[in-house]
């Protein structure tokens, strides 16, 4: 019965004889040699590295669909990112430089590697070259200008720096009248710290030795202080040796003065130590890192002859 349906199933069929590549003969049907020609669909499958285990699982059609995702996301990010520059562009027109500070700090996160961010976080942060209350944040910024930003950025804002190379020669005179007082300042403590630390080391001298004799003195008596009845070797030897003990105390003083004598004159020489060297240094410190600005936007920079 199976027999006979599958003929009945086939009996609108054609069939014909044909021999295969053996030389046999066999039946065929009519039309199985004519296959329905199938629309190939073309599609790139993105390069993945090694090491991208999710790509190694997926289908190229899922590849093709991550790679779309993935470039409409990076579209949409430099279309944030642009947005971000110009509105940042906008406030510091208006002399808004917190705002735009907050628009630039947004598009960092977008692009850490953008020349025009960093030029404009200069800008916002110096007050168009104007103010440096937040000089190490300027620093920094000018810092990236140097690496990212393009020949043109830096071009743009070297026409703007005329305030900074002012800055700097004011900086740099008033660097060099501190360090004119400074120095006369600790020239003048330097002669007191070393009267002062000969007078101490002498004192401290004077003192070991009076600390010695009698120590000496007391040792030589201790070999034979029961050498006579009288004791008189035994009283000597405690005489000597309260001697060499009140010296040692003595001493003490005189060699905690002396190394007080020798650190003050060392900390005179410490620009740290005096209110008048730190604020030299200050001041030494804002003319470096305004000269690091200056070159960061200017082609040559200038001639950094800080002391």
């Amino acid at each position: 019965m199976a027999e006979e349906r599958l003929i009945d199933d086939d009996k609108d069929r054609k069939y014909k004889i044909r021999k295969n590549a053996d030389g046999e003969e066999e039946l065929i049907i009519d039309g199985d040699e004519e296959q329905e020609e199938v629309e190939e669909v073309g599609f790139e499958v993105p390069e993945f590295v090694s090491d991208d285990e999710e790509a190694a699982v997926m289908t190229p059609e899922q590849l093709a669909e991550r790679e779309r995702r993935r470039e409409e996301e990076e579209a949409l990010r430099l279309q944030n990112l642009q947005t971000r520059i110009s509105k940042a562009e906008e406030f510091i027109l208006q002399q808004n430089f917190e705002c735009a500070l907050y628009e630039l700090d947004l598009a960092e996160k977008l692009d850490g590697r953008n020349g025009a961010v960093y030029a404009l976080k200069l800008k916002a942060l110096s007050h168009c070259f104007t103010d440096y209350t937040r000089l190490e944040d300027c620093a920094e910024a000018a810092e990236c200008v140097s690496k990212y930003s393009t020949d043109e950025q830096k071009q743009d804002l070297k026409q703007e720096s005329a305030p900074l190379a002012a800055r700097i020669d004011s900086v740099k005179a008033e660097r060099a009248e501190l360090n004119e007082e400074n120095e006369a300042k600790k020239s003048e403590r330097r002669e007191v710290f070393k009267k002062r630390a000969a007078k101490s080391q002498l004192r401290f001298l004077t003192t070991l030795a009076a600390f010695i004799v009698p120590l000496i003195i007391a040792v030589i008596f201790s070999t034979m202080m029961f050498a006579r009845e009288d004791g008189v070797f035994l009283i000597l030897t405690i005489v000597f040796a309260s001697i060499a003990v009140i010296a040692f105390i003595i001493l003490l003083v005189m060699a905690h003065k002396f190394w007080e004598d020798k650190r003050n004159l060392k900390l005179n020489e410490r620009n740290s130590s005096t209110k008048l060297g730190r604020k030299y240094e200050a001041k030494k410190h804002e003319e470096e890192q305004l000269t690091l600005i200056y070159a960061a936007v200017n082609e040559n920079g200038i001639e950094n002859d800080i002391s």
